[in-house]
């Protein structure tokens, strides 16, 4: 008797862990570019929500160029976008939006939600970071102590309320007091891409760059080192981190392939057989699935592996530039 019990008990774990683990969904900033012709209607791009097999909705307003997406920790409905004209936000789960930037603020490249207080949102573009602290009604520069204010992405330290690390074209900056000032963390000069920091170990952090391979921080970002090995000096665009395993990483980029890593860095594996072409403009480690890697070419399609890169199955948007990939949580906001 106390054996079925037992084995009742961990089935019924089993099945309420199952079913706690799928409440992320993975939603894209996109534009349909493959045949099209200067001058004809856009096709249906901006903000996608993948709903299953290839299957993906298309969300708000028909956008050319959706950058960044990113949602509320504890209102998944308030839903905030980097696009081409400014920060487009939604209340209501993106069934309406409004612009909550002037004509000043434009190529916006990367947008961010602070989860320990989620009124402050940070926004990067061509012409640096802006800020806001009332959930976008009125937004402030801020760009002092950056050597280069282009900034492709900023990320808030999911530790530290007010703490940010931006990716810009001068290296790797950081803010101690929520973008009001800045300074160098690390890769003076270098030209940054992408930053992410690890979820189930948040001292581990992993960049992009510009002809220079990958940039890995093991010290909640204070030090950066390149990552030695076969990723050489290679130009990414885009890098991730398995929420469930820091340990593993994934970086893409143009005639690359998909670089996987299994032990943090310290060495990579470059993949291609199963895919299209070797051209890669994001790549999402699964908030759902662990291990389970998704990757966007250049006009061919999604794909999401469960082997670290080894087989790849398609998943839709053939014909698309994928520009950012997101899972959000439905009972809250962005892991």
């Amino acid at each position: 008797m106390l054996k079925s019990i037992n084995i009742a008990a961990c089935l019924l774990l089993l099945f309420v862990g199952t079913a706690a683990a799928q409440d992320a969904v993975l939603y894209a900033g996109l534009i349909k570019s493959k045949g099209y012709v200067v001058g004809s209607p856009l096709s249906a791009s901006g903000l996608h929500r993948y709903d299953g097999d290839t299957t993906w909705t298309h969300i708000g307003w028909n956008h050319p160029r959706i950058s960044a997406v990113a949602a509320d920790p504890t209102d998944s409905d308030v839903l905030y976008l980097a696009a081409g004209n400014g920060v487009l936000r939604s209340r209501d789960g993106g069934e309406s939006w409004v612009i909550t930037t002037d004509w000043r603020v434009t190529e916006l490249q990367g947008i961010a939600v602070d989860p320990n207080a989620p009124d402050h949102v940070y926004m990067s573009s061509a012409y640096g970071v802006w800020r806001t602290e009332d959930g976008g009604e009125t937004w402030t520069e801020s760009n002092e102590g950056f050597a280069e204010k282009y900034t492709q992405k900023v990320l808030v330290d999911r530790t530290q309320t007010g703490r940010l690390l931006a990716a810009t074209d001068g290296g790797v900056y950081v803010s101690e007091n929520g973008a009001k000032s800045w300074s160098l963390a690390g890769a003076e000069g270098s030209h940054i891409n992408d930053i992410q920091q690890g979820e189930s170990d948040p001292n581990n952090w992993l960049a992009a760059t510009r002809d220079e391979g990958v940039l890995l921080s093991s010290d909640n970002g204070k030090t950066w080192r390149f990552a030695k090995g076969n990723i050489g000096k290679t130009t990414m665009h885009a890098v991730a981190i398995d929420p469930f395993d820091a340990q593993n990483m994934a970086a893409v980029g143009w005639k690359t392939g998909v670089y996987v890593s299994t032990n943090g860095g310290k060495s990579w594996k470059q993949h291609q057989k199963g895919l299209p072409i070797p051209d890669f403009y994001e790549v999402v480690f699964d908030a759902n699935v662990p291990g389970r890697l998704w990757a966007a070419t250049l006009e061919e399609g999604i794909f999401h592996s469960d082997d670290m890169g080894h087989s790849w199955d398609y998943a839709g948007l053939y014909g698309t530039v994928v520009f950012d990939m997101v899972f959000i949580d439905q009972t809250g906001g962005t892991p």
